[in-house]
């Protein structure tokens, strides 16, 4: 994995650990009531590591894509 990837990952996954932390640290009821900064920013933390694995995802398959791409020879490509 690259670093991007495992950075991506690991904030995603850090995010949902903290809010299920915090969710149970607070009651259920007491987060439908009311968002307060600390739910948004933990909020916020999982939806970046959520948006950066997906575009390192979508990065490395396209990188594997060009590399696959050029291993195939040219006459495997005419039919």
């Amino acid at each position: 994995m690259e670093k991007s990837t495992t950075i991506g990952l690991l904030l995603f996954i850090g995010g949902l650990v903290l809010l299920f932390i915090y969710g149970i640290y607070q009651g259920m009821n007491e987060i439908l009531k009311s968002i307060n900064l600390v739910t948004g920013a933990l909020g916020g933390v999982t939806i970046l590591g959520l948006i950066i694995l997906i575009i390192s995802i979508i990065v490395e398959q396209q990188r594997n894509k060009k590399e696959n791409l050029s291993k195939i020879s040219k006459e495997d490509l005419e039919p």
